[in-house]
């Protein structure tokens, strides 16, 4: 059972960290995968709404425009772009990538937001990839390596790679990371990509900290946005997760709550030279398995995903 932190940070806001004196967000760019719902659709709207420039991704268009057009109505100066990407195929990443590039944009801080979770049947990317290994670690990898030159150009910068608590039900399975050899376990494989995220954020650090650019990894909380809708009626009442009445455990949270720990991470100025920390609910955490935080493995993980998208860089 999923129990609510005593932390301070819980209930934190995005509107509570960017209201701080010491953090400006003007004149600074944000790229924001996955921005069209949930927490990264706040993540885009409060750094919009405190004079930041955003770049974010969509697979859809018609509901990129419809975030667009809620932004500049509230808050009619935003300086807000987005383009295509669909990251279950390394091709649109790299697109992506170019059109980025080409823009002349600047950017300050990538924040990793997009991820799936689909762990009912087996499914794979265009490329061959288990499909929440492809989405939520190999594309995000790619797209950070064909930016990292404008991260460091424009350092200090930072990027946000969003995990997950549940990174703790699984490792990186590196003999079979597309599950092919035996039964699928859908959860397991979500498992993977996120303790991949973690181990991706702290191998970036290590070698792009020198040069500018620090990586960290987090934990938003539990929070009811559309990945929840993936979760079978039976699982969420089996979790504690709502109760048969329909209502929602004491333990989540609201969207701007959940948002808040990526937010604070791409903005706050504490979190200087702590590059390769994982976070939640506003704090450095250290609840992050072993094998999400073994050197080695990260390493590891760089080098078999390089050989995966080498094509592309």
């Amino acid at each position: 059972m999923y129990v609510e932190s005593d932390h301070p940070g819980y209930r934190t806001t995005t509107e509570q960290v960017l209201s701080r004196t010491d953090i400006d967000v003007r004149g600074k760019t944000f790229l924001v995968t996955g921005a069209t719902s949930g927490l990264g659709e706040e993540t885009v709207r409060s750094l919009a709404r405190h004079g930041a420039k955003i770049v974010f991704s969509a697979r859809n268009l018609a509901a990129a425009e419809k975030v667009v057009a809620q932004i500049k109505a509230e808050t009619p100066t935003a300086d807000v772009m987005y383009y295509k990407l669909d990251l279950s195929s390394l091709a649109s990443v790299k697109a992506f990538a170019e059109e980025v590039k080409a823009s002349g944009i600047q950017i300050n801080t990538l924040i990793c937001n997009a991820g799936i979770l689909s762990y009912y049947s087996y499914s794979k990317t265009v490329d061959g990839f288990e499909l929440q290994f492809g989405t939520n670690h190999v594309a995000h990898f790619l797209l950070t390596r064909l930016l990292i030159d404008n991260l460091i150009n424009n350092s200090p910068s930072r990027v946000i790679v969003v995990s997950s608590l549940g990174h703790r039900r699984g490792p990186v399975r590196f003999d079979d990371y597309n599950f092919e050899k035996g039964p699928y376990n859908g959860w397991e494989a979500y498992a993977q990509s996120k303790t991949a995220n973690i181990l991706f954020a702290s191998h970036l650090n290590k070698l792009y900290a020198s040069k500018g650019v620090e990586a960290f990894s987090l934990h938003p909380g539990l929070i009811s946005t559309p990945i929840l809708n993936r979760v079978s009626e039976e699982d969420i009442l089996r979790l504690g997760y709502r109760d048969e009445e329909g209502n929602l455990a004491s333990f989540f949270k609201t969207v701007p709550q959940g948002a808040a720990t990526q937010v604070w991470a791409a903005t706050a100025p504490e979190l200087t030279g702590k590059g390769g920390a994982y976070l939640e609910d506003v704090h450095v955490s250290e609840a992050v398995t072993e094998q999400a935080r073994d050197p080695a493995a990260a390493e590891r993980l760089w080098v078999l995903t390089e050989e995966l998208v080498k094509s592309y860089l």
